[in-house]
């Protein structure tokens, strides 16, 4: 299942890489409109599903999925001229929300892999510990000389321990 999936390419890539079946959730109609026209294009059998992400748990499924991906919304505020749509997907308090959805939908040792910026890494292990989402992985994404980006893999009701690993930046 991929939270806040927009256009749909997490959840296209993964099937046509790995063969694998995936669904996406999100708020935008539009967005999903465009996701399931690359899903048919591509002889995909993708599920897209307009609902928030606090909607997901109920309308799917508790415990239904062992892999979560997310790309949650990054910034607290909007930026002046932002359109109201593309605001309301990447600002606000909704991490917490993404990761409440992600701690019901995942079965017990279930993964949820994610993205995410890294001056909001202390908020983010904060909630998913919070959530009962144990970071296991944890990879900085390097752009020159300081990583902006940090992947992480977690795992639902998981005891502590964490790998770290740093990805080589490109210039």
């Amino acid at each position: 299942m991929d939270l806040g999936t927009g256009n749909g390419i997490v959840p296209l890539y993964a099937n046509a890489l790995y063969g694998c079946p995936f669904a996406g959730v999100d708020i935008d109609g539009a967005q999903l409109s465009l996701a399931r026209l690359s899903a048919q294009r591509n002889g995909q059998d993708i599920p897209f599903f307009e609902l928030d992400v606090r909607e997901a748990p109920k309308a799917l499924g508790c415990g239904r999925f062992d892999l979560v991906t997310m790309n949650p919304p990054y910034y607290s505020q909007s930026s002046a001229g932002e359109a109201p749509q593309r605001a309301r997907q990447r600002h606000g308090d909704r991490l917490k929300d993404f990761l409440a959805a992600a701690f019901l939908l995942l079965d017990n040792g279930g993964r949820l892999c994610l993205c995410y910026r890294t001056d909001g890494l202390a908020d983010l292990f904060a909630l998913l510990r919070q959530n009962r989402l144990e970071p296991k992985r944890m990879e900085l994404v390097a752009h020159g000389d300081r990583a902006k980006i940090v992947l992480v893999e977690a795992k639902k009701l998981a005891k502590p321990g964490l790998n770290v690993f740093v990805s080589p930046g490109q210039d």
